[in-house]
């Protein structure tokens, strides 16, 4: 195997880790780990690196001169930032067309989502939290990373406190790390996570960041069938979500053309996720809120339960996905598209030989193309019921015109799975139609909508309601 020397001299490296030490090792040349460059952040000697024991003598001795355990909240140098979380019930679509039932943070008068709501301070603030158990269920709030903290503040039951039904605590604690951290119920941990109960907590840093604009993805997964009644809880995850939704409800990354943002990747979830970029690479600049001594380069980054990693995305032309490469997360009940998948949307397309592409053209398989549909107003004005048929891969009504109040069936007819979804001033979608599935609507606002396919994105159709 032909191995290429590193220059890890150029990079900037603030302090050489045990990873990247046994990486350096790995890579069959003792030499590269001796010759890396040592920087302590405690202003600690550094032992000369002369060998790999030395190396590890530093290493040692830098993470046992490190300061760790609880920061005085007296401690703190910014402002005091002071939230508020409640606990609510909700139904939520997770999937077009899936509806679930969820247990949800909110803020005080605002409507509680999944995730909860996402929490921003700096280097350096007070941070209070105040948890209102406004259900009849025991809650925390466990400040995933952070580690400033004093026991008691943990938001875990039995080393610190449980917040029973009407009462309230408030967690304190002094931002001391810039990182991306997440916040969680601790009480049934896998019934309270699986039903929703979690949000991003975001310590950002005090001096101008090489980036941007950064954007934050929580991955999880869902068992739509689940019951929080029945126990023992063993969920069966069926939807895979980024921020609470499946594909195609994920909204697109806009990154424009030559700058770079940074993305924030969270699993709260209990399993893995592979979270591939297509079109290009981005620079891994942190891990679990640590940043990385020497950041790399890749296009996948495999991430655990409980683990965050911080990608520097650098915009470019055209739309690429960024999805979870595992198959069966990339589906929506077993049915793709569908599951962790969104879209990187940067400047212009290119064509391969580097002209700006115009307006699409319709697909071949296209039913929408204005040149070979007749204008609405020459088409008939249906009302009742009307039958729509999906043959080919194709809507047997490429544009419809009906009255106000009229109900439309679509029928599938052909083997593959579709999914109609409907856009305009009333909107819809359908689970996945097997053969022989049926979907209807009935359209009670005037406008024109548009009809499409999730799995089939150069399927598309009209639909124009009159008086």
């Amino acid at each position: 195997m032909l191995l290429l020397p590193l220059k890890i001299h150029s990079l900037p490296v603030r302090r050489l880790t045990p990873w990247l030490l046994g990486t350096l090792l790995l890579l069959g040349n003792p030499a590269w780990a001796q010759n890396a460059p040592q920087e302590h952040d405690h202003g600690a000697a550094v032992p000369s690196v002369s060998n790999p024991a030395t190396a590890r003598d530093a290493l040692l001795h830098d993470f046992v001169a490190a300061p760790n355990g609880t920061v005085p909240l007296e401690k703190f140098t910014g402002d005091v930032r002071e939230f508020t979380l409640e606990v609510h019930e909700i139904e939520s679509e997770i999937a077009p067309g899936v509806r679930v039932r969820q247990w949800a943070f909110g803020l005080p008068g605002q409507q509680a989502s999944v995730p909860g709501p996402e929490l921003r301070v700096k280097v350096g603030d007070l941070v209070k939290i105040t948890l209102k158990n406004t259900t009849d269920r025991a809650h925390t709030v466990h400040l995933h990373g952070i580690t400033s903290l004093a026991q008691s503040m943990d938001g875990v039951p039995h080393t610190s406190h449980a917040v029973l039904p009407g009462k309230e605590l408030t967690y304190a604690f002094v931002a001391t790390e810039a990182g991306t951290h997440m916040y969680h119920c601790h009480v049934e941990t896998n019934l309270h996570l699986d039903m929703g109960m979690y949000g991003a907590l975001i310590v950002e840093p005090r001096d101008t960041p090489a980036w941007v604009k950064d954007h934050v993805l929580m991955l999880d997964e869902w068992d739509s069938k689940q019951d929080p009644e029945q126990l023992p809880h063993k969920p069966t995850p069926n939807y895979y979500l980024a921020n609470g939704r499946a594909h195609p409800l994920i909204p697109d990354l806009h990154i424009p053309q030559g700058e770079v943002h940074l993305v924030r990747l969270l699993n709260i979830g209990q399993e893995v996720h592979s979270m591939h970029l297509h079109g290009m690479t981005f620079l891994v600049v942190a891990k679990d809120g640590q940043d990385l001594p020497l950041p790399y380069r890749a296009d996948t980054v495999l991430l655990g339960p409980g683990e965050r990693y911080d990608l520097l995305v650098k915009g470019r032309d055209g739309t690429f996905p960024l999805h979870d490469h595992i198959p069966p997360h990339g589906t929506n009940d077993g049915v793709d598209p569908g599951g962790i998948h969104l879209m990187v949307v940067g400047g212009p397309e290119l064509a391969a030989d580097g002209t700006v592409v115009g307006a699409s053209a319709p697909h071949a398989h296209g039913n929408g193309d204005a040149a070979t549909s007749a204008p609405p107003s020459e088409l008939p004005l249906q009302s009742g019921t009307v039958e729509i048929h999906v043959t080919g891969f194709v809507f047997s009504s490429p544009t419809l015109r009906i009255k106000r109040g009229t109900k439309v069936v679509w029928n599938n007819d052909d083997m593959a799975a579709h999914t109609v979804t409907v856009d305009g001033p009333q909107k819809a979608a359908s689970a996945p139609l097997r053969k022989g599935g049926r979907f209807a609507m009935t359209f009670d606002e005037i406008g024109t909508y548009r009809v499409g396919c999730v799995q089939h994105p150069f399927m598309t159709a009209t639909v124009v309601v009159e008086p």
